[in-house]
């Protein structure tokens, strides 16, 4: 949508002699409905992602993000696959779509491959697409049975603001038992930060209030902020800790609730 490049570029941050528009590639704009999963056009916008039937019937975390993802006007302009290849760490999409396990697909004119997100990103602004490579789009794998998820940020102000810190929580319990967990961090970290050892803790164990606490301070001890305009490294800490607890509570909650 150009949201962030048109601004780079006036700002002397990046410089193009040429900008391309794909909005009219239809193609990339579709959200499609497969088995076992669920594919988002590159060129779907915010706005778009949030009024899908398809993501609201398999992914309602990811229409809850959207409704804290900047302002309406940018919602309308701004694409997936664009907050994606920004790679910024305080990036919204890719929090939560790392924490369903998503991949992305890149084309070229000589191949196709596929990227788990959780290893697209290899630095600020930095990720493994190739200059003759697109996005072309994400493939979110449908949740099984038992599984939730939920996303949090803190930001400053109430909409149009960007993430101080924000958590995404994956859970898929079984048996009264955790048999699978993702968390991943924004803001606190030079990429999306897939909280490995937090995750790790509550695979096998009941999801008590004991464990979750004990898994965001893991989290927060994982994390790896910086202090800048928007709040310090210490403060970061804390919100991780406080918003991977919450977050883990609501996928708790979503992964037991009775499916109709």
């Amino acid at each position: 949508g150009g949201t962030d490049l048109l601004f780079d570029i006036e700002a002397g941050l990046r410089r193009a002699e040429h900008v391309v528009s794909l909005q009219d590639v239809r193609e990339l704009s579709v959200v499609d409905d497969a088995d076992d999963h669920v594919s988002i056009g590159a060129g779907c916008t915010a706005r778009e992602v949030r009024s899908s039937p398809v993501i609201q019937s398999f992914f309602p975390e990811i229409t809850d993000m959207v409704t804290t993802f900047a302002s309406p006007q940018i919602r309308t302009r701004a694409t997936v696959a664009g907050n994606i290849c920004s790679a910024v760490p305080c990036g919204d999409f890719p929090v939560i779509l790392m924490a369903l396990g998503a991949e992305v697909e890149l084309m070229s004119s000589k191949r196709i491959r596929k990227v788990a997100l959780e290893g697209f990103f290899t630095g600020p602004r930095e990720t493994v697409l190739e200059k003759n490579e697109l996005l072309t789009r994400i493939v979110v794998p449908k949740k099984e049975s038992g599984a939730g998820a939920s996303f949090m940020k803190f930001q400053r102000r109430a909409s149009n603001s960007l993430a101080v810190a924000s958590v995404a929580s994956y859970l898929r319990i079984a048996g009264g038992r955790c048999s699978e967990a993702r968390i991943v961090l924004g803001s606190v970290a030079p990429i999306p930060l897939l909280a490995a050892q937090a995750g790790a803790l509550l695979v096998g164990q009941a999801v008590s209030d004991e464990a979750v606490a004990h898994a965001a301070e893991t989290a927060r001890d994982e994390a790896k902020p910086i202090t800048d305009v928007r709040g310090s490294a210490d403060f970061r800490r804390r919100l991780v800790q406080v918003l991977t607890g919450r977050t883990l509570k609501r996928a708790q909650r979503a992964a037991e609730e009775p499916k109709t």
